[in-house]
């Protein structure tokens, strides 16, 4: 009987634990986790549609700013290869440099980073009988709408669309082309594109545009989430590549750039279908004024145009729009190499500025532009690399409002293959790697690469 007893009492008890859960599930729902620290993210993603081809050389550039060690995990991507992973750690004030695949013009990686912050970039070297070398910021999210303005289609210049998509289930995009003769270009090949999960692809635009100054592309997603890059081959020598632009196109775009030839071209892309009316404005190293050949420009709406421009030195170029444009910075070097950016929309007090040299001999360069109205006054120290060579001590520099100058030369030159930390203790400013390598006199091929501005709560004390 006591046996008895026991037993209907923890049914008993099992019976109330049960109703007061059903209660409690009802009546108050499940318990919130409990939120992490303001403003701190312990993990996140590179996305970097570098490209690539026969015998290039691509090489990944991972920065860590911080006073803690961060664990990432590398994955290669291609179009008719299984996604592969490798793991490495960035110990804090360093910089990795990691060997990519890129054998086909869709090569891709993603850089995934665990407990901190690391700022991810690419140099590209191309070769198999083509030369040149492009560098640039890894995209720090994927998304669904990508603008790519900076496409060529003339003689001899191939222009590519590199579109990757690194989760695990199929992304379903479309991509249209908007050209210098004011039509929109799309075709049944390159609507509802699928992309499979963990694969990348490059679509040649010259096999639907061909002979056009300017064509611009829309990858727009209507399933998944995707990364894209724009990628330009000139057969007469030199490679580029321009991030794409993520969300709606700015009213405001600065670009920094110099130790180039003189020649930029500024490549529009008006996405909308009204008008939309440009002004610029030049920061080099006098007082800024109107930037000449882009002043009361009207572009003509759903539409890309290229606008030559001319500058001396280093320099930073800000344009405004009365609706939204989407914008590439194309340079060419002293050779016959080329380089491409898509800009900053707003300057920040903290900055990683990856290499953007290929091998020696190198001469690298760095442009700091300060578009606002405050002193800018910046620290400049190295993140070591793998060089054995000691790194120079920091050194602090001024930029004035409106200004744009080069970092000087002893100290940029001291560790070309090393990342550089820029934090201003005043004032914002834009950087940009502009850099020679290679050949005789280090001087065969020329990139152009922005900085990675580092997030509030990553900015080292």
């Amino acid at each position: 009987m006591r046996a008895r007893g026991q037993v209907l009492t923890a049914l008993l008890v099992v019976l109330v634990v049960t109703i007061a859960a059903v209660y409690l599930q009802r009546e108050v729902g499940p318990r919130a986790p409990a939120p992490g620290p303001s403003g701190v993210a312990p993990s996140g993603a590179w996305f970097c549609p570098h490209g690539g081809g026969p015998e290039w050389t691509v090489l990944l550039e991972v920065a860590n700013p911080g006073s803690e060690s961060v664990r990432i995990r590398v994955t290669g991507l291609s179009s008719d290869k299984s996604p592969h992973s490798t793991a490495f750690t960035v110990e804090p004030g360093t910089e990795l440099l990691i060997p990519a695949k890129a054998r086909g013009r869709g090569a891709s990686s993603a850089i995934e980073y665990f407990g901190g912050w690391v700022a991810g970039g690419w140099v590209a070297h191309a070769g198999g009988g083509e030369k040149g070398v492009a560098a640039e910021p890894c995209l720090p999210e994927a998304g669904q709408r990508w603008y790519l303005p900076d496409g060529t289609t003339r003689e001899h210049q191939d222009a590519y669309v590199v579109v990757m998509n690194p989760f695990a289930a199929d992304a379903n995009f479309t991509l249209s082309l908007f050209t210098d003769r004011g039509s929109v270009i799309t075709t049944d090949d390159w609507t509802n594109v699928v992309l499979r999960p963990g694969r990348s692809e490059a679509f040649r635009l010259n096999a639907t545009a061909l002979g056009y100054g300017t064509v611009s592309a829309l990858v727009d997603a209507k399933v998944g989430r995707v990364a894209a890059a724009s990628l330009g081959i000139s057969s007469l020598g030199g490679i580029r590549s321009s991030d794409g632009f993520l969300g709606e196109p700015p009213t405001r775009i600065i670009l920094p750039g110099g130790f180039d030839q003189g020649r930029t071209d500024l490549v529009v892309m008006d996405p909308g279908e009204a008008k939309a009316t440009l002004e610029g404005t030049l920061f080099g190293s006098d007082e800024p004024q109107p930037l000449a050949g882009l002043t009361q420009v009207t572009t003509a709406g759903s539409s890309a145009q290229t606008y030559p421009i001319s500058t001396a030195g280093p320099s930073a170029l800000d344009i405004s729009s009365s609706t939204g444009v989407v914008i590439a910075r194309r340079t060419y070097g002293t050779v016959a190499d080329q380089a491409s950016t898509s800009g900053a929309r707003a300057p920040a007090p903290a900055w990683v500025i990856l290499p953007s040299v290929a091998g020696p001999p190198a001469h690298p360069g760095l442009v700091l532009a300060n578009p606002g109205d405050v002193l800018a006054e910046i620290t400049l120290s190295y993140l070591p690399s793998s060089e054995a060579r000691p790194s120079p001590a920091p050194i602090t520099v001024q930029v004035p409002p409106g200004r744009t100058i080069a970092a000087p030369s002893a100290f940029v030159e001291a560790k070309p293959f090393s990342a550089i930390l820029a934090v201003a203790t005043s004032g914002t400013f834009v950087p940009a790697a502009t850099s020679y390598s290679l050949g005789q006199d280090g001087v065969a091929t020329y990139a152009v690469s922005l900085g990675v501005a580092i997030p509030d709560a990553w900015v080292p004390s």
